[in-house]
């Protein structure tokens, strides 16, 4: 079995690399929320993992993809008067999820 090291998007911080840590007040008196890098993927947003050749090949595959067909799934909802979705965006032609 061959393995391949890739870098894929963080699931810690959900690739944004930077978490918020607190509200603080800058010199003007302006509040701000400081933030730190990501303890996981010290700050790069990207975190590494090893795949199989066979799913680095599915990979290669999707990133040819012009992605013409895309289909979607979910909808919106309103819980506790708060509006959220759970759209998701799946391309009909090679199944990569659209994030």
């Amino acid at each position: 079995m061959v393995k391949v090291r890739i870098l894929t998007k963080c699931q810690q911080c959900d690739g944004k690399a930077y978490l918020p840590v607190g509200e603080t007040v800058d010199s003007q008196g302006n509040k701000f929320i400081r933030h730190r890098p990501c303890s996981n993927c010290e700050g790069s947003g990207l975190a590494p993992k090893w795949i199989e050749l066979s799913e680095l090949l599915g990979l290669l595959e999707q990133s040819k993809c012009l992605h013409e067909h895309v289909s979607t799934s979910g909808g919106f909802h309103l819980t506790a008067g708060e509006i959220w979705d759970d759209v998701e965006e799946v391309c009909s032609d090679c199944g990569k999820f659209m994030r």
